[in-house]
């Protein structure tokens, strides 16, 4: 199992980030990996909604995997759990924003465990480099698109 942690300052409030956490619209924007997202439930939101993924990362395998919310806190956490999927044995995603002076912290985890021991061996050695620097590029995506999105808002109020 490889674990994947990172964190990020961004100048927006925890709503803010959130909203680009969990709309659709703003997903893939920021988590430019996924080449597929869509709810797998009627459900769109909180504990127990399910979502389907397709995510490559570099020279990894092509993940197909549905997850599902296990901790939905607005706007403080989220958890989710991969509960069926290919390339994947396990996945683990953990989201926590927390009020920062000038807007937000915003901390990521992963878990990932491979469907094989040997791909999972090469990935946990040779592709934490490389899963790190697409964490480290989600985060600032998502730092801009937040930081872009509170700085209209200010725009539009000031008005």
């Amino acid at each position: 199992m490889a674990t994947f942690e990172q964190s990020i300052q961004i100048a927006a409030s925890p709503e803010e980030v959130w909203t680009c956490l969990t709309h659709p619209k703003w997903i893939q924007t920021w988590w430019t990996a996924l080449r597929e997202y869509h709810y797998a439930s009627e459900q769109q939101t909180g504990l127990g909604m399910t979502f389907v993924v397709e995510e490559k990362i570099g020279m990894g395998p092509l993940l197909h995997i549905t997850f599902e919310v296990t901790r939905w806190m607005k706007p403080e956490q989220i958890m989710f759990k991969m509960v069926s999927g290919t390339g994947a044995k396990s996945y683990e995603i953990t989201w926590t924003l927390e009020p920062a002076e000038g807007g937000t912290m915003f901390n990521y985890m992963e878990r990932l465990t491979l469907s094989t021991g040997l791909m999972d061996k090469v990935w946990g050695s040779l592709g934490r480099r490389s899963g790190m620097g697409h964490i480290d590029g989600y985060l600032r995506n998502l730092k801009t698109l937040a930081e872009a999105r509170a700085a209209e808002a200010a725009q539009r109020a000031a008005v």
